[in-house]
């Protein structure tokens, strides 16, 4: 019986030194040495010894510490040796708090969309006062003719400009008189009643060239539509003579007056003869409000004859 309990014992010693654990009870228990908490996960295995008397087994044998489950040999931790602390993690938090961002590469860089917009300072955008949107906008205007046009409304009685002798110099209503110095003598104006020499109604303007070199005329402003075309007509007769008469038609659409000036486009007469009436005829597109329409006649040669008559002025708005 009890070689049999020495058996048992031996047996067991030999398993615990095979397994290793005897070696590391040995290290635990040296002195110096820390002592080694269990892993609490390892499981304790107490061995059953069924035919050892407790009492007797307790005096001969000290009792075994409690063996652990067989793991690997753990390599031991040398008793000298510190283990190098980690940095707490507040350490890294402040680490990456204060560490500077790494910056984008430029061309990750958002780009911002530039915003096209006016100058400030530039003011709304508004269409200029051509001539074009005010012609659309407005209606055609009415014919001017009849009355003043026709030489019926009148004429004015006065003298000439130049100081000459003139008895009955009389402008129709509504006319200017132009004239220059001409040889030996200037041109008179006066009114006509003659019928044969009346384009229409019962009167005509009439200019003086018998026995005379020179230049006259008379002018008046007419009513336009910036922009619109205009249709300018005029009737006109001269006596027959040695040196035929030249008429012709002028117009400046800026409204000027002098009848020399640059602004004064000058148009011959369309037809011609002597001792009938002859129409002319020119269209213009009107840049102001008022151009102002000239009718001349010029008797080169001091010859007998070229007495001058205009009648039936016309201005028809063609439109835009």
């Amino acid at each position: 019986m009890w070689h049999l309990a020495m058996e048992r014992v031996r047996s067991l010693w030999f398993f615990l030194v095979g397994t290793g654990l005897v070696g590391l009870l040995l290290i635990r228990c040296a002195p110096g040495n820390p002592a080694l908490a269990p892993t609490p996960t390892q499981t304790r295995i107490v061995p059953v010894l069924p035919s050892l008397t407790p009492v007797a087994f307790a005096a001969s044998t000290p009792s075994p510490e409690p063996s652990v489950t067989p793991m690997p040999t753990p390599t031991p931790v040398p008793a000298s040796a510190t283990p190098s602390p980690l940095p707490p993690p507040t350490d890294m938090a402040v680490l990456s708090l204060s560490a500077t961002p790494s910056p984008l590469p430029p061309t990750e860089s958002p780009v911002p969309t530039p915003t096209v917009e006016p100058p400030p300072s530039a003011p709304p955008t508004r269409r200029p006062p051509t001539a074009t949107p005010t012609a659309a906008a407005r209606a055609p205007l009415s014919p001017q003719q009849g009355r003043e046009w026709d030489m019926e409304a009148g004429f004015v009685p006065g003298v000439s400009p130049l100081g000459e002798d003139c008895p009955g110099w009389a402008v129709a209503v509504g006319w200017q008189a132009f004239l220059a110095p001409g040889t030996p003598a200037s041109s008179c104006l006066n009114e006509n009643k003659n019928v044969a020499n009346v384009r229409r109604g019962e009167r005509s303007q009439e200019i003086t060239f018998d026995f005379i070199s020179a230049e006259a005329g008379i002018y008046r402003r007419a009513q336009t539509i910036p922009g619109h075309r205009y249709q300018i007509e005029a009737w006109g007769k001269h006596v027959r003579s040695d040196s035929p008469v030249e008429l012709s038609l002028g117009v400046d659409l800026t409204g000027g007056e002098d009848w020399q000036a640059a602004s004064v486009m000058w148009h011959p007469w369309n037809e011609t003869g002597e001792e009938v009436w002859v129409h002319t005829q020119v269209t213009v597109r009107a840049s102001g409000e008022t151009p102002t329409v000239f009718l001349k006649g010029y008797h080169p040669f001091a010859a007998q004859g070229g007495a001058t008559l205009f009648d039936d002025v016309r201005v028809t708005d063609l439109g835009p």
